[in-house]
């Protein structure tokens, strides 16, 4: 196998705390990145004239023609754009350990044929640090079918690639459609991946290469929010007829627990959900429905103290 050569692909809007230190991180990787892609969202505070101030002839920096929320446009035209076999991502406020780029490519040498690679990757608090959740069966390099894939993320409630620590083949995202650009505000990513591996498979490596801020300046998660029905609902439904026995029973899992936890954060919100109960795979579940349910029936001030009283109750635990 050659050189892997990796298009690193980082959408950008007003992380002028933040995007030098992260273009920094992906400049000093020891296994050198084939081009860095910047693609700007209009920033207004300098992020973009930082960005062009680097002198690296690797960055390529690109605007949005049409402004918008979120990251999803942005990473399409860097994938539109690359060049390289293995698109990576960093967004603008995180961060990669040194060899993160060579563990990405050794976790390829070991299995040439899959469609994505990931990592595990560190959640950083303002005061604290906390590592990706896993299940077991991650402990160890593993590759794993979509079967394994969509079992490695109901074990423990949380998907097991994450952005900032992945790399995929340019080909499997384009056959996939890309992110889904206009379409939702949230869990797109999740989405894309759930697409791209029900097409292939993904090799895993439990070392620690990446770290999530979650406290960063100018937070889009933190600044979007949705009540609707999850996208990946909508792709589950499209994917059940023609899945496995098996792969279509962890699907109707899987849109379970994604309806389960944007139910939970309409419980604090002061607006009314749009998934109703019929949105459930019953009979499995109807925990999740009786949850709808009340997010849906108990008034907004009942349902933002009893959230607050939960959150307390669990923080004294």
């Amino acid at each position: 196998m050659g050189e892997v050569r990796f298009s690193v692909v980082v959408p950008l809007y007003n992380k002028a705390a933040h995007v030098r230190d992260a273009i920094d991180s992906v400049r000093a990787q020891s296994h050198a990145a084939y081009e860095i892609i910047v693609v700007d969202n209009r920033s207004t505070d300098g992020s973009r004239e930082i960005v062009a101030a680097i002198d690296d002839p690797r960055i390529r920096l690109h605007d949005l023609a049409t402004p918008g929320p979120g990251g999803y446009a942005g990473r399409n035209i860097g994938i539109e754009v690359a060049r390289g076999e293995w698109i990576a991502f960093l967004d603008a406020d995180d961060l990669w350990a040194q060899d993160h780029l060579a563990l990405l490519a050794q976790t390829i040498a070991e299995d040439p044929g899959v469609a994505a690679v990931a990592t595990r990757f560190d959640h950083v608090f303002a005061d604290r640090r906390q590592p990706q959740r896993i299940s077991p069966r991650l402990e160890r390099p593993v590759t794993l079918d979509f079967a394994g894939f969509l079992e490695s993320w109901l074990a423990v409630r949380e998907c097991p690639m994450w952005t900032g620590a992945i790399a995929i083949r340019r080909t499997a995202i384009l056959a996939a459609g890309g992110f889904p650009h206009g379409k939702a505000v949230r869990g797109g990513d999740k989405d894309l991946w759930l697409r791209v591996l029900s097409k292939g498979r993904l090799r895993y490596s439990p070392v620690i290469s990446a770290d999530f801020h979650r406290d960063s300046e100018n937070k889009v998660s933190k600044s979007t929010t949705t009540l609707d029905l999850p996208l990946i609902v909508t792709t589950v439904r499209t994917m059940i007829p023609d899945a496995a026995r098996r792969e279509a029973a962890l699907l109707r899992r899987l849109a379970n627990q994604e309806i389960a936890h944007y139910a939970r954060y309409a419980m604090k919100h002061p607006g009314r959900t749009a998934i109703r109960t019929r949105d459930v795979y019953l009979p499995e579940g109807w925990t999740t429905a009786a949850l709808v349910l009340a997010a849906r029936a108990i008034p907004a001030a009942l349902r933002q103290r009893g959230y607050e009283l939960r959150t307390r109750w669990s923080a004294q635990a």
